[in-house]
C-alpha cells in the first residue's frame, strides 16, 4: 500500500518518496476502475469527493485494546538461537503457529526477535529498548525480516541493552490490489494501529525475560515506527520513556491531501488516521521523551516535530529534542540519532 509521501523503506539507502499519484491505481481499483469518480463529476457531485472529511468525537479517544488477550509466549529455551555477531545473541521467539500478519485475534501469530548482550546477566539488570519495523504507510503493518533494520538495533545491544523487536500486523507490499491491500489495513486497524503487538512485546519481556528491569523499559522507533513508538508511550503507562526519531506527529495533516479518495477506499480511515495519531493524544504522554530529527528530511518535515516537542514542553514532560543539520530521513538517524539517543539513556541512568 502507498500513498504520497509514504515513508521509504529504510533498509534500502534512502531515495525520495513516491511523487503525489502513487496511490491512484489502488484508489481507482477500489472504485471500479474510475467509474464512481466518473459518474461522481458527471453528476456535479466532484465537490462532494475532495471535501474533506471530519473525524467523529470517538476518535478522539485512545484505543481501547484491553480487550485482546495476549498470545501464549515461546519459551527462550525452545527457541532458534544464534550469535548474530561478536557480542550479540539473537532469539528468534514464535508466536502461535501462524504467520503472514493477518490473524483471528490480533497479534497472535507471527514472531520477535530478542537481542541480548552475550554473556550471564542477573535478574533485572538490563535495560530493555522495544522496537517495530519501519516503512509502513501507517495504514497497514510490517514484518520483520532479520537484517532489514539491524543497524537500528545493534548499537543498543552494544551500549549494554536488550532489544526486541516485533511485527506489526498487516503487512502489505501490493499497491493497487483491493484484495491484498484491504485485508491488510483491517488487520492493522483490528490491531489498534499496533498497539496490540506492542503490548505483546512489553508482556513477553515481563514474563519471559528475567534479566530485564521492569523499570527500564523503553519504546524506539524510526519513522513510521517512531510515530508507533509515541503512540505506544501514549497508551502505556509502564514504558520508563521513548525514543522517536524523525517521526510523523501529525498524521490528520500528512494524509490529508488523500482523505477524500481514501474514505471510499478504507472503511473508517478518516477516524483510524486521527486517532492513530501522536498530536491527538499528545496531553497523555508522560513519560520522557526523546525526539531527533534532521532540519533537511525531504520526507518527514522537521516543523510538526517541533510543535510537538513545544506541546510536551507546554503540558510539562520531561522531552529533549536533538537535531542534526543534515542527514535526510534515513542516514541522520543512523549517524547521529542513535548516538545522541543512547547517550540520553546514560544520562537517565538507564543504562549502567
Amino acid at each position: 500500500m502507498s500513498y504520497p509521501g509514504q515513508f521509504p523503506q529504510q533498509y534500502q539507502p534512502y531515495q525520495q518518496p513516491r511523487q503525489s499519484g502513487s496511490s491512484w491505481p489502488m484508489i481507482l481499483g477500489v472504485l471500479g476502475g474510475g467509474g464512481l469518480l466518473l459518474a461522481l463529476v458527471c453528476c456535479g457531485g466532484l465537490a462532494m469527493v475532495f471535501r474533506t472529511p471530519s473525524a467523529s468525537a470517538a476518535a478522539k479517544e485512545p484505543f481501547t485494546i484491553a480487550d485482546v488477550p495476549s498470545p501464549a509466549f515461546e519459551e527462550r529455551a525452545d527457541a532458534e538461537r544464534q550469535e548474530l555477531e561478536p557480542g550479540v545473541l539473537q532469539y528468534e521467539i514464535k508466536i502461535g503457529d501462524r504467520d503472514g500478519g493477518i490473524y483471528e485475534t490480533p497479534g497472535h501469530g507471527g514472531y520477535m526477535i530478542l537481542n541480548l548482550p552475550q554473556g550471564e546477566h542477573r535478574a533485572k539488570s538490563l535495560p530493555c529498548v522495544l522496537i517495530a519495523p519501519s516503512g509502513s504507510s501507517l495504514l497497514e503493518g510490517r514484518d520483520l525480516r532479520w537484517g532489514r533494520h539491524r543497524a537500528e538495533h545493534i548499537p543498543y545491544v552494544k551500549a549494554g541493552c536488550a532489544v526486541l523487536s516485533y511485527e506489526l500486523d498487516g503487512p502489505c507490499e501490493a499497491d493497487g490490489d483491493p484484495g491484498v491491500v484491504l485485508p491488510a489495513y483491517d488487520a492493522f486497524r483490528n490491531s489498534r494501529a499496533g498497539l496490540v503487538n506492542a503490548r505483546n512485546a512489553l508482556e513477553y519481556v515481563l514474563v519471559k525475560v528475567p534479566e530485564v528491569d521492569p523499570a527500564r523499559i523503553y519504546a524506539a522507533g524510526h519513522s513510521s515506527a517512531a510515530t508507533h513508538a509515541l503512540l505506544f508511550a501514549e497508551h502505556e503507562p509502564r514504558l520508563a520513556g521513548v525514543i522517536a526519531y524523525a517521526p510523523a506527529t501529525d498524521l490528520p495533516k500528512r494524509m490529508g491531501p488523500q482523505m477524500p479518495l481514501l474514505r471510499f477506499v478504507l472503511p473508517g480511515v478518516v477516524d483510524f488516521v486521527t486517532q492513530s495519531s501522536p498530536s491527538t493524544h499528545v496531553a497523555a504522554l508522560k513519560c520522557p521523551t526523546f525526539l531527533f530529527h534532521a532540519e533537511d528530511d525531504s520526507n518527514c518535515p522537521i516543523a510538526d516535530t517541533r510543535v510537538f516537542a513545544d506541546k510536551l514542553k507546554q503540558q510539562g514532560t520531561d522531552v529533549k529534542l536533538v537535531t542534526a543539520a543534515t542527514g535526510e530521513h534515513y542516514d541522520s538517524m543512523i549517524d547521529e540519532g542513535i548516538p545522541s539517543a543512547i547517550q540520553w539513556l546514560h544520562d537517565r541512568q538507564a543504562i549502567k
